[in-house]
């Protein structure tokens, strides 16, 4: 059996929790560009990690995620993840298991896991020591929980790459939001594969993949940052307002992880938060009401949030959404503000030689740090600068 590894992935925009302090305070869009460079730092470790987890893997382990909640939401069932994770269950793992495990401030890891013999990869480790992996959340004051799934990502992207230099590829899911995509990820689970049967593709060596997606998210937010700093000033100048006179800011999200990080942070204290699944028609939305002044965000994904729009744009609300594609009849509206967060159709930004997916998605990522920025404009009863 081999040797019982801990491995740690583990703040808020650093004055998330003071809003009065928010208007001078450093994008939280640069903040995590920065703590995407800093990860650089840990691939070489990552990698060598990602060896033994790929070996257990192989042999018939399981991928489980465990430690903050959200990180699970985020890396289970998703576009460009991997269709082996699954949430840890109750009684733990066993011994040739590998554990995600994201820790959460005042926690520990429970003996069902560390007593297991398991390899329990740890993001957001306070303590130095082999193969534990600091998040980087305290360098650069992004959110703890934000901070475990860039880690959780950039250490899945290794495995990927480790997985490859043994000659076999885990399968990646495919946005269902593409017309094949609901068929291929049901084809697979109904077999119930985790490791694709004939793999051909190229290895790839330590690091690269793990690289390349770092690069591929720090250049979306750096878009971000560039294109829509307008907006988001904007946004934040609507949310003083509301704030000002009394009206209602509502935060609405979908996705893996932006409800919980939205919900569960110094943002929901701030914004009335719920769920809204904007492109699923059979979903039930929010029953509230809008009113002339009230600010509406949407944190979305691939589709406009319509009946949004459709309800709180005619009586004088002003919405904010997030989402690839806007809504045709609201773009020249005085009281509507689309923000693209560029990340493309597939969510998923890397593409492998001879894979028919592309893998790693950044939404979860890009689309939480699009909410820590509002925020930030929004904490503060001054104008943004």
């Amino acid at each position: 059996m081999a040797p019982f590894i801990l491995v740690v992935l583990s703040s808020l925009c650093a004055d998330a929790e003071d809003p009065n302090a928010a208007e001078n305070a450093e994008s939280c869009l640069a903040r995590t560009i920065r703590a995407l460079a800093l990860c650089k730092a840990d691939l070489h470790e990552m990698a060598h990690i990602a060896e033994d987890a790929a070996e257990r893997l192989s042999r018939g382990g399981s991928l489980l995620i465990a430690g903050q909640p959200s990180l699970a939401s985020e890396l289970c069932g998703r576009a460009g993840g991997l269709l082996m994770a699954r949430k840890m269950r109750e009684e733990g793992p066993g011994e040739d298991d590998v554990v995600l495990f994201g820790m959460v401030p005042g926690a520990g890891i429970p003996d069902s896991v560390a007593e297991s013999g398991a390899l329990c990869v740890v993001f957001g480790a306070n303590e130095p020591g082999p193969a534990r992996f600091s998040n980087h959340s305290a360098q650069t004051g992004i959110s703890n929980t934000l901070a475990n799934v860039i880690s959780a990502w950039v250490f899945t992207a290794e495995l990927i790459g480790a997985s490859l230099r043994d000659g076999k590829m885990p399968v990646v899911l495919e946005t269902i939001g593409l017309y094949d995509g609901a068929a291929r990820n049901a084809r697979f689970a109904k077999a119930g594969a985790t490791f694709h049967d004939d793999c051909t593709l190229p290895p790839q060596a330590p690091g690269v993949l793990g690289a390349r997606y770092l690069d591929a998210v720090a250049a979306i937010l750096r878009r971000v940052e560039t294109e829509h700093r307008a907006r988001l000033e904007q946004i934040g100048a609507w949310a003083q307002q509301a704030r000002a006179s009394g009206q209602h800011l509502r935060m609405y999200t979908m996705g893996h992880f932006p409800p919980t990080e939205v919900a569960e942070t110094a943002i929901g204290r701030l914004f009335e938060s719920a769920g809204w699944n904007a492109g699923f028609r059979t979903h039930a939305v929010p029953e509230h009401g809008y009113a002339p002044g009230d600010l509406v965000v949407h944190i979305g994904y691939q589709h406009p949030p319509t009946r949004l729009l459709a309800k709180a744009v005619p009586v004088g609300a002003r919405v904010a959404y997030v989402s690839v594609r806007p809504h045709r009849d609201y773009v020249e509206q005085d009281n509507v503000i689309w923000l693209d967060p560029v990340w493309p159709w597939s969510d998923a930004v890397l593409d492998l030689e001879d894979y028919d997916v592309p893998i790693l998605p950044a939404s979860g990522i890009v689309n939480a740090a699009i909410a820590w920025e509002i925020y930030r404009y929004s904490g503060t009863t001054t104008s943004p600068k």
